[in-house]
């Protein structure tokens, strides 16, 4: 979308230079538009900018662009890859509904195969440029002929990890005790102070070593914000955080720099997170001289094994951001959050953007260097089946507060609050897909 003009004019404009509308029409018809994939209050959202709506709300503006000119195919890449299960489950449910009342073809490219099993009619599965099987996707899914979709259909299969027992005799690595943090909010009178709207209320969560602690939620209820103020990259409005006995509120400039080495993130976004002037190698081998960990060639082995690390060909260094796909970059982001051997790691959406083989090869990853090195991982993901396979504890956050925690297994087995059984329920796996299709 153009983050310099207004949603309605971005909508209007396609419908004045496709459907030959005036302009007051076509902003009429916008406002319909708008409201019709679900958007409350469309008149108010046409005269907004794009930064100012969710990220669901920006899809269903896409939606509504897409269908304006009153396709007869609606081609939709990764539709729903940056959402949160339960706005993932709606914007699902809106193509769905607007591919029957239309009668138009959807084309849906994704790398979620339950997403396939719930929704598709037939399904193609590709690989290495090729279409390997394609089928009707009941029969695809119960009883595949290529090796690379049974390949994936095992990869999709829930997998719970065996039981792992964590000591909290010593004291956790990572410890947050009631933090409170609030944003201002536009400034629309002079000389008074802005109001603030609080994303954390106060909120605590522990960390111990060699500990994968998962932290699941919709968009907007904080995970993100939690896991920055946790390392320090923004700054609470109140409550205690220790990094290994540091209080990161009191601590020198010599202990911080510790910490920033000690604790790393992988940010959500790799479009942003990466320097497009720099190439890979450059960005690998920054951190190393900055904390001085590696020298001269010792620089260059080492990207070279961090490349390797995450599926990339050590080759691949020299080229800069640009030349990646997004999965591509977020295996560099992940390289570059691990080069400096970090003992915790706070991962946000680390591997929204995977496929499913890179994706278990990146959970894999995480699992083998907690148990080899003892890392600690703050995994903040809408993916609950990568929560389920990788993580020993859930906390379940839901407008700022920790509504539920306990055991991976137990949370997402047998959930004891209401809206921990509404993330579950609007992310299905491969065979309750299928049921659900079978029934609707």
């Amino acid at each position: 979308m153009n983050p310099v003009l207004k949603v309605g004019e971005q909508i209007a404009e396609v419908l004045v230079r496709h459907r030959g509308l005036g302009w007051k029409a076509a902003w009429r018809e916008a406002v319909a538009l708008l409201g019709h994939v679900g958007i409350g209050e469309p008149e108010k959202r046409a005269r907004q900018y794009i930064h100012q709506l969710s990220g669901g709300m920006r899809q269903r503006v896409m939606i509504a662009s897409a269908i304006s000119g009153k396709p007869d195919l609606l081609i939709a890449d990764e539709p729903t890859t940056a959402l949160d299960v339960t706005l993932q489950a709606q914007i699902l449910s809106l193509l769905k509904n607007l591919q029957q009342e239309m009668g138009m073809g959807v084309l849906l490219v994704t790398h979620d195969l339950s997403v396939v099993a719930r929704y598709a009619d037939r399904a193609c599965v590709m690989n290495g440029g090729e279409i390997v099987e394609q089928g009707p996707v009941g029969t695809l899914f119960t009883a595949p002929q290529a090796d690379w979709t049974r390949r994936l259909i095992a990869a999709s299969l829930p997998q719970t990890p065996p039981a792992r027992t964590v000591s909290h005799e010593t004291p956790p690595l990572l410890q947050v005790t009631d933090i409170v943090k609030s944003f201002p909010r536009r400034q629309r009178l002079p000389f008074f102070p802005p109001e603030r709207q609080r994303v954390l209320h106060p909120t605590s969560l522990c960390v111990a070593r060699g500990e994968i602690v998962g932290l699941i939620g919709e968009s907007g209820s904080g995970k993100t914000t939690l896991g920055r103020a946790a390392i320090g990259l923004i700054e609470a409005d109140s409550g205690a955080i220790f990094f290994d006995g540091v209080d990161m509120a009191q601590a020198s400039r010599a202990e911080l720099r510790t910490v920033r080495r000690r604790a790393q993130m992988i940010f959500q976004d790799p479009y942003a997170s990466l320097d497009p002037r720099m190439s890979v190698g450059e960005q690998l081998a920054e951190p190393l001289r900055v904390h001085g960990l590696r020298q001269g060639d010792g620089i260059a082995a080492r990207v070279s094994e961090l490349m390797t690390l995450v599926g990339l060909k050590p080759e691949w260094a020299q080229r800069r951001p640009a030349a990646f796909s997004g999965g591509q970059r977020q295996r560099i982001a992940i390289a570059r959050a691990l080069a400096l051997e970090p003992d915790l790691l706070v991962a946000d959406e680390a591997v929204a953007a995977l496929d499913l083989p890179v994706r278990g090869q990146i959970l894999r990853l995480l699992a083998e260097l907690r148990d080899k090195l003892g890392l600690s991982v703050l995994f903040i993901s809408h993916d609950l089946q990568a929560v389920r396979q990788l993580c020993d504890r859930v906390l379940v956050l839901y407008l700022g507060e920790v509504v539920e925690e306990g055991p991976a297994c137990q949370v997402l087995q047998a959930p004891a609050h209401p809206y921990t059984q509404r993330l579950i329920d609007s992310a299905p796996d491969i065979h309750q897909a299928l049921r659900l299709r079978d029934t609707a």
